[in-house]
């Protein structure tokens, strides 16, 4: 999933810069900030992607994923226990 993510954004970065070059930066407040966008979200993801590793799970989000499900672990664990 990691690497189509990759390489979508790739795509989608390619796509912009191509769209800029054959119709230059466009003159409309609206356009420009739809062309920033559409530049500055790949770069980002492509950023946090390429500095995330295969096995690291010690960002705040997974750590934070990994307390909710021992938390509804146990929570199950004692309903088992007390209907027994």
């Amino acid at each position: 999933m990691r690497i189509a993510s990759i390489v979508l954004n790739t795509a989608l970065l390619l796509i912009a810069i191509g769209l800029l070059v054959d119709n230059g930066w466009p003159s409309k407040l609206v356009d420009q900030l739809m062309v920033c966008v559409f530049f500055i979200t790949p770069i980002v993801t492509l950023i946090t992607l390429w500095g995330l590793k295969a096995g690291n799970s010690e960002s705040w989000l997974s750590l934070f994923l990994q307390r909710k499900k021992l938390e509804e672990k146990s929570k199950l664990e004692k309903l088992k226990n007390s209907a027994e």
